[in-house]
């Protein structure tokens, strides 16, 4: 209710991140700002916006997340091309398959993560316009330990993906095992 004209806020319009259940957002009675969307008098729809009366993440985020720097996330989402990584709400990049297997072929992300799981990340290319941040898993100092756990993780379940019987690479070094 604005002045008297009730309206929508869709959920797309309530927070600039990910919301699951309006419930943990808003609740009846609560004041927010609001930004008009759309006034339809005509057919009396009115539509608000409570994320553009609220500061875009995207503002200045080569600032905070420069290419090249390591952050901490939370995997969001796991998709066949990869896993979308939350830096904060409403800034989430985007690990590629390609990026996940350090050199070992994978045949899904969930493979070598799980959502909710809290990864370390390095920020590959920031494409501030597009809102869209490319990631890479954990460190490239070989030296560091999680580097090490890593690699351990990829050698140990590349070859038991689900469903698949691994590369040919693989098929033919256990025949050749066998003799």
């Amino acid at each position: 209710d604005v002045g008297g004209i009730e309206g929508l806020i869709p959920i797309s319009e309530i927070s600039w991140g990910r919301v699951e259940d309006i419930n943990h957002s808003l609740s009846v009675s609560q004041k927010v700002d609001v930004v008009i969307k759309k006034l339809d008098w005509e057919s009396n729809k009115f539509s608000f916006s409570l994320k553009e009366a609220l500061p875009d993440p995207w503002e200045d985020i080569g600032k905070k997340y420069p290419e090249g720097s390591s952050h901490t996330g939370k995997v969001e989402r796991l998709v066949p091309f990869g896993a979308f990584v939350t830096l904060e709400p409403g800034i989430d990049g985007l690990i590629h398959i390609s990026e996940l297997g350090k050199g070992n072929r994978i045949n899904h992300p969930r493979e070598v993560l799980e959502v909710n799981q809290t990864v370390e990340v390095k920020i590959l290319k920031v494409d501030q316009e597009g809102k869209r941040l490319s990631l890479a898993i954990g460190s490239d100092d070989p030296d560091s330990e999680e580097y090490d756990d890593y690699s351990e993780h990829i050698a140990t379940t590349s070859s038991k993906s689900s469903g698949s019987f691994g590369t040919l690479g693989d098929l033919l070094r256990d025949k050749m095992k066998k003799k």
